[in-house]
């Protein structure tokens, strides 16, 4: 079998010979054709090893002559060619990085023993969150994370699980959202946030270490040191780094004064909304978290999730662990709320809160409710936007380039 190249650009020379400009993958390679004449748009094959034919005489075959040329809209270039003039890494290259990762993801957790799970994408319930808006198909939801499952086969006495698929947010569309994404969830029993913060930690660095780059990386110009152990901050310790003013609690009072410490400019809709504020609040600072190392933020407030254990201790603060890397959230854990009767009471208050602010209630995951009536083991786990691990060890700026196809491209 011969390697097919794409012609992008030819002229006729002397001595019936033809210069012409070809793509053998994402590689662009000048050549000589002889006895045939090349025209950009075809797809020619060739016998050899394309670095080294230079001068291509007998063994070159005309395969296909593309009808449109140049397309369109580019579509036949856009995996070869640079992204950008500030990205010279063509979007194929990156794919093959990301090819890289997901195996060294996937080799991790398999040498950890776990195992790896095909959770559904269609289901019957759908998480009640606030922030998360889910596609409705036919009486049912495409998947917004496998939290669900993972549980469900956890309950069910499989200790160490991962999944590594395709999830859908319905609206989430920016440079480090794509509505259709890849997440890498994984779930310990009977192990605490540690062993989940440490697993982070050494997918990220055994994916370094495949694609064969220093720790010491650069991040969109700005160095970032990806060595272990990653710091760990207390959310209160951060907005009080970022901002000067020290919270003490997740209450409005403080929300309000945190937010206008940083700089937020609040309408009178949101005086009286703590978890908006909180949120914003955040959502200001996150650019400035994680810049130079990776860093968890752990104790969340608890209002923000509905399926986290709280702190001993501290009723009102979540076990979370969320892993920020340059500014760009990359992974969001919990310890694992055990309790049947407080899930159900946080989901509904969730499905109130939705019907509050306008979107509609979901319909709740039943058999997940009903399998935590089995007794729940406690344990934690962790979801990693898979993306936006591979924007950060490629260098891309956009979660697009790191997609063999984004939302605009389907």
């Amino acid at each position: 079998m011969g390697k097919i190249l794409r012609v992008i650009d030819a002229a006729a020379s002397s001595d019936k010979c033809w210069n012409a400009v070809c793509y053998y993958e994402d590689t662009p390679f000048n050549f000589v054709f002889k006895n045939i004449a090349p025209q950009p748009g075809d797809l020619i094959e060739i016998s050899g090893d394309a670095k080294e034919c230079l001068i291509i005489g007998e063994n070159a075959t005309l395969v296909a002559r593309a009808e449109l040329w140049p397309p369109a809209d580019n579509d036949g270039l856009r995996w070869r060619l640079p992204i950008s003039h500030d990205n010279p890494i063509t979007r194929m290259e990156v794919l093959r990085r990301r090819h890289v990762i997901r195996s060294a993801a996937r080799a991790y957790l398999d040498n950890q023993g776990f195992i790896e799970i095909d959770a559904p994408l269609i289901i019957n319930g759908a998480p009640p969150e606030i922030a998360l808006d889910t596609f409705f198909v036919e009486g049912h939801y495409l998947i917004t994370s496998t939290e669900y499952q993972l549980k469900r086969l956890a309950i069910g006495g499989v200790n160490r699980l991962y999944s590594l698929t395709k999830n859908f947010r319905n609206g989430d569309e920016s440079t480090c959202r794509n509505p259709e994404f890849t997440m890498l969830e994984w779930q310990r029993v009977g192990e605490t946030m540690k062993e989940i913060e440490n697993d982070t930690e050494a997918i990220a660095i055994h994916a370094l270490e495949a694609l064969k780059s220093p720790l010491d990386i650069v991040y969109q110009g700005v160095p970032l040191n990806m060595k272990a152990p990653w710091k760990k901050t207390p959310v209160f310790d951060e907005v009080e780094r970022l901002t000067g003013y020290a919270m003490k609690d997740f209450e409005l009072d403080d929300c309000y004064k945190a937010a206008v410490a940083a700089g937020i400019n609040i309408s009178d809709d949101w005086k009286e909304n703590k978890e908006f504020l909180f949120s914003i609040l955040m959502d200001t600072l996150q650019p400035q978290i994680g810049i130079g190392a990776p860093v968890f933020l752990t104790e969340w407030p608890l209002y923000q999730t509905t399926t986290s254990a709280s702190v001993p201790g501290k009723p009102e603060i979540a076990q979370r662990s969320q892993l920020f890397m340059a500014g760009v959230e990359v992974a969001d854990g919990f310890a694992d709320l055990s309790d049947a009767d407080q899930q159900l009471r946080l989901f509904n208050e969730a499905n109130k809160l939705r019907v509050r602010e306008g979107k509609e209630a979901v319909k709740l995951d039943g058999n997940y409710l009903k399998s935590m009536r089995l007794g729940c083991a406690y344990g934690a786990a962790m979801a990693m936007g898979f993306d936006r691990l591979v924007m950060i060890l490629t260098n891309q700026k956009e979660i697009k380039t790191t997609l063999a196809f984004d939302w605009t491209e389907i």
